[in-house]
């Protein structure tokens, strides 16, 4: 998925974001954007939105001097999913299809999402989600893609959403599936990392391991090889967020393999997944 004009608007909301989040001076913030621009004149068009949106923020921390500026609000939005964690479980032991409704509970969570907006409504989208379900719903292929596999690779997305995403851990677990959670190997935006993981208990019900970058979504040209490997010999692929979106729906390697779980934040994201904007996805291409 190549980069539009749409995309430059996002970078630099981006980069406001977590310059306040960081408390830079509104003076300062007005310096470091204008110096953004100069980089972001330089940047590929034909690289994904998730590569270029990284560059702009790693130069945004270099300037500020701050190397996570999301680590508050992380361990915030990982507390909330928490505090909502029993309830759900309670709501999976009355579902007539336990792992249905934990795809959707795990779909909900993708609305926390501090890159491309600042305001979020967990427990709305939760029931938006679990009462309306998925715009383009494979279960079925997903379905009969478990029938033959042991292992399945799930590309994790941002802290507090990991939570959701234990609980359909959780359900793959109890069905046999040995399953492999990715999460990043640095700070980028309120992406999840092993620190994360661990705070949530991720690390208790499945085997936690970094894609060896900090790059937002899963870059296939700056994946370490060993992790590369990985992703390339997985029998099931679960792909969360718009990031990984971007990164893999264009990738020969993830069709028909690769099980896309979004909440469309964007008009070009939507119209790339064939949906309204702010509906939610579960799909291979």
């Amino acid at each position: 998925m190549n980069c539009r004009i749409d995309c430059v608007y996002c970078y630099f909301k981006q980069a406001v974001t977590c310059m306040a989040l960081a408390k830079v001076d509104e003076d300062t913030q007005h310096k470091i954007l204008y110096q953004l621009m100069d980089d972001v004149k330089q940047y590929d068009r034909k690289e994904t939105p998730a590569f270029n949106s990284t560059k702009i923020l790693l130069k945004t921390y270099e300037l500020i001097k701050v190397d996570d500026p999301y680590r508050e609000v992380k361990k915030q939005s990982n507390d909330l999913a928490l505090s909502l964690y029993p309830q759900l479980k309670n709501y999976l032991n009355t579902a007539e299809d336990r792992l249905h409704e934990a795809l959707k509970i795990s779909a909900a969570g993708n609305i926390i999402d501090l890159g491309p907006q600042r305001n979020f409504d967990v427990e709305k989208e939760l029931s938006k989600v679990l009462k309306f379900g998925f715009a383009i719903d494979h279960y079925d292929k997903f379905i009969r893609k478990l029938e033959t596999a042991n292992n399945v690779l799930y590309l994790g997305d941002n802290a507090g959403e990991i939570v959701f995403d234990k609980i359909l851990v959780e359900e793959l677990s109890a069905m046999g599936k040995n399953v492999t959670y990715v999460v990043k190997d640095g700070p980028i935006l309120n992406d999840a990392t092993m620190e994360d993981a661990v705070y949530v208990g991720m690390d208790k019900v499945a085997n936690v391991i970094t894609n060896g970058t900090n790059y937002l979504g899963t870059c296939l040209d700056i994946l370490p090889a060993g992790f590369l490997d990985i992703l390339r010999n997985a029998e099931v692929v679960i792909s969360k967020g718009q990031a990984n979106f971007e990164s893999l729906e264009h990738e020969e390697m993830a069709k028909g393999r690769v099980f896309f779980m979004l909440k469309a934040k964007c008009d070009y994201v939507a119209e790339k997944s064939g949906v309204n904007l702010g509906d939610s996805v579960f799909f291979t291409r």
